[in-house]
Parts: C-alpha cells; structure tokens; sequence
C-alpha cells in the first residue's frame, strides 16, 4: 500500500474528516442609514436573516413593480427568517413623496435613506435600478439582480426558499 492510501485510511480509521471547501460568498459591505420613521437601520441588524435589499427611487417604474413582489415575500416568510429592506435613493426633497408612496403601498418593510447613493455605488457601482442584493442568514452576498421583469419573482422566491433552507453556521468560539 502506498504511503498516501496508508495516511488516508490512518486519518480515517482517527476520524478525521477532510476539511469543509471553504465557501466563496464575499461579505456584504456594512451600511448605517436613518430611516423615513427616524430610525436607524444597519447590515448587523438583519443577521441570523435572509435579507433582501433593494434599492429603488420613485422615478423608477421597475422599483415599483418589484417592492410589491418584495413585501408579499415578507408576508410569507418573515416569520421563517426573511427580512426585506428597501434603501431609497430619492433626493432629500423629495422625501414627501417617498413617504406617501410608501404608506400608500402600506409596505411594512424599513426605508432606510441613501439620497448620495453610497451604500447603492459600494453595492453596485454601476449605480443601476432597480437593483436586488440577495443576503445570506451570515451576512454573505450570494446573488443580485439588476432591473426587473415580470416573472421574476418566481426565480427570486426559489433564491429565498433555497437560502431559508441553510442552516446557519454557528460562530466560531473566541
């Protein structure tokens, strides 16, 4: 027998398992924005949760097919760890409109405020809408979608379904 099948078969009659691939997922970029209600809202608030953050602006009619789709996914998955968060990119004067549209829809999800586009260019620096960054329960980018078309939201509750699915991987000890 070979040196190497004797030190595989040693590691395994020892239990020693191969190490795990390491996953490919880069971490999403942190973000700390206020909110249409005044709050607060960041990356870190939404781990252990899927997330879904769109980035939308009421001059964009795909923005505004796609958020009804978003919130309609919350309502089914919320409770099963889903977070949805829609980060407007609207101009600070316009802010009104931002809110009528969004008490009009009756959407539940938090409107956090990027009238500079920051958090929207270290997501996306092509700076296109609608664009969907897909967020795993670690707080990993795992898919993004720019622009919208009817249909996709088959696709994307397939993506979501998928990434509930996961287990979340425990946390190293310190």
């Amino acid at each position: 027998m070979s040196k190497f099948l004797r030190a595989v078969s040693l590691l395994l009659a020892l239990g020693v398992a191969a190490p795990a691939v390491a996953d490919d997922r880069p971490a999403a970029p942190s973000f700390n924005l206020r909110t249409l209600d005044g709050d607060r809202v960041k990356l870190s608030d939404f781990e252990g949760k899927v997330l879904l953050m769109s980035f939308w602006a009421t001059w964009c009619a795909p923005c505004k097919q796609e958020l009804p789709i978003l919130q309609d996914l919350l309502n089914r998955y919320g409770d099963q760890g889903l977070a949805v968060v829609a980060v407007n990119i609207d101009d600070p004067k316009t802010i009104a409109e931002v809110r009528r549209y969004v008490k009009l829809k009756k959407f539940t999800f938090p409107v956090p405020l990027d009238s500079d586009s920051k958090v929207l260019s270290s997501y996306n620096p092509r700076v296109a809408l609608p664009f969907l960054q897909i967020i795993d329960r670690q707080g990993r980018r795992v898919a993004n979608h720019t622009g919208f078309s009817s249909g996709a939201e088959k696709a994307l509750e397939k993506e979501v379904l998928a990434l509930l699915a996961e287990k979340p991987t425990e946390k190293a000890a310190p």
